[in-house]
């Protein structure tokens, strides 16, 4: 699974967590010269603990941008915390790609 990357702030007690998801796919357009790829994605995770919204950070080319959204936009979070109550949150998901 993919480190999530927290910064210090007071938006909340508990950060959000990864609770179930799958690294994204190679991209295809990629596959022909098997380059190693990365991708740093900013997320929103609501209250409820879904992805509702992205920005890229950075990524390789926009075949890896466009499989780490994908990928990410299907994960489920525990929701971020604070006060015992969930909160919307952003964190940093960095993703490395691999060609095998």
């Amino acid at each position: 699974m993919t480190t999530i990357v927290h910064r210090a702030t007071h938006d909340f007690d508990v950060p959000p967590c990864v609770l179930e998801g799958n690294r994204p796919e190679y991209p295809e357009p990629e596959g022909d010269r098997r380059h190693k790829g990365f991708v740093s994605l900013i997320a929103t995770i609501d209250e409820k603990g879904r992805p509702t919204e992205f920005v890229i950070e950075s990524a390789t080319s926009d075949a890896f941008a466009y499989e780490a959204m994908k990928a990410v936009a299907k994960w489920k979070f525990a929701p971020a915390m604070k006060d015992g109550r969930p909160v919307k949150a952003q964190v940093r998901i960095p993703m490395h790609f691999n060609a095998l």
